[in-house]
C-alpha cells in the first residue's frame, strides 16, 4: 500500500534530525543519497500497492505528492 507523510512522520518521530535520508530499492544491500526532494501537486496515483514500479503520475492529476529523488 502507498505510504502517507503521516506514516512516514510517525515511523521517523524518535530519530535524531541529523538522521541520514537515502532511498533504496526493496530488498537492496546499499542505498543512495537523496539529491531532490521535489513536491508535486498535479500527480495521479496509478497503483497504491507497494510492489508498483510506476505507480504514480506525476501530472495530470489533482494528487499532491513528494517525490524523493537518487
Amino acid at each position: 500500500m502507498a505510504q502517507t507523510l503521516r506514516d512516514f512522520l510517525k515511523q521517523v518521530e524518535n530519530l535524531p534530525p541529523d538522521t541520514l535520508v537515502c532511498v533504496a530499492e526493496v530488498d537492496e544491500a546499499f542505498a543512495a543519497h537523496v539529491a531532490e526532494v521535489e513536491i508535486v501537486e498535479d500527480a495521479r496515483a496509478e497503483d497504491l500497492k507497494a510492489e508498483g514500479t510506476e505507480a504514480v503520475e506525476l501530472g495530470n492529476g489533482s494528487q499532491r505528492v513528494v517525490v524523493v529523488r537518487w
